[in-house]
């Protein structure tokens, strides 16, 4: 997933917000996120021109975030 090293937005709200901006160079979204949550942010990676992975479950995103809440998705930004 994410390299620590690497700046990292948290969130569907957060991710399209920098997606409209061009800030982001990929999304890392959660298997067991909903359908609907899941679809938006597939769709909005695609329209946008960035690629997204399916794969980790939301309690793994948060711990690799260093968040208390699990989360659906985290957005690398662009360099």
């Amino acid at each position: 997933m994410a390299n620590n090293a690497k700046r990292t937005v948290i969130g569907k709200r957060q991710i399209l917000r920098e997606l409209k901006n061009g800030n982001v160079a990929e999304i890392f979204i959660a298997a067991d996120a909903e359908t609907k949550y899941i679809t938006e942010l597939i769709e909005a990676a695609k329209s946008h021109g960035v690629n997204y992975r399916i794969g980790s479950t939301m309690a793994q995103i948060a711990s690799e975030c260093g968040i208390d809440v699990p989360s659906g998705a985290i957005g690398v930004l662009k360099a």
